[in-house]
């Protein structure tokens, strides 16, 4: 799971060219978008944004008690992410291989508060979504195979972004 979570991580913020959706449930919380940091890089704003409608997505997904259409939504959502961070990879690998080290440590930093996060982590570690996914093997496989076409995406220095925590 924590491998899932950080490939979406770095999924989301390689490679999205800004395919703006909306959150796929409307009766679903939406993380909150506390809105761009005065001196935000551009791409660091894009990157944002994508993973903010990839939480809200997966959120929407397992707020839904059938898990055929659960399944579905997160076959949607994994598409579309997928998509939106093909096109923003080259502008963030670019934009990463150009930060300092002190500009990756604020990254890093500014990235444990980001909204998205906090739900990605809620989503992660909530035992009835692991209990639903572990009892039920298409769902299982759908989550699978969304985690094996997000590390196809194959960015650069994935490996030592995991190691570092991000």
């Amino acid at each position: 799971m924590k491998k899932f979570f950080i490939i979406s991580i770095l999924s989301a913020g390689m490679g999205l060219g800004l395919q703006q959706q909306t959150a796929i449930a409307a009766d679903v919380p939406l993380v909150a978008t506390s809105g761009a940091v005065v001196g935000t890089h551009p791409t660091e704003e894009k990157y944002d944004k994508i993973m903010t409608v990839y939480a809200n997505n997966l959120k929407a997904a397992f707020a839904q008690k059938d898990d055929a259409k659960t399944i579905a939504m997160i076959n949607k959502t994994t598409d579309a992410f997928i998509a939106d961070m093909a096109k923003l990879k080259p502008e963030l690998e670019s934009w990463v291989k150009g930060m300092s080290e002190q500009d990756k440590e604020d990254l890093k930093v500014r990235s444990e508060k980001k909204p998205y996060i906090k739900s990605m982590m809620e989503i992660m570690f909530d035992m009835n979504i692991a209990k639903r996914i572990e009892a039920n093997p298409e769902l299982q496989k759908a989550m699978e195979d969304s985690n094996k076409r997000m590390e196809a995406l194959g960015f650069e220095g994935e490996g030592s972004t995991e190691d570092s925590g991000m």
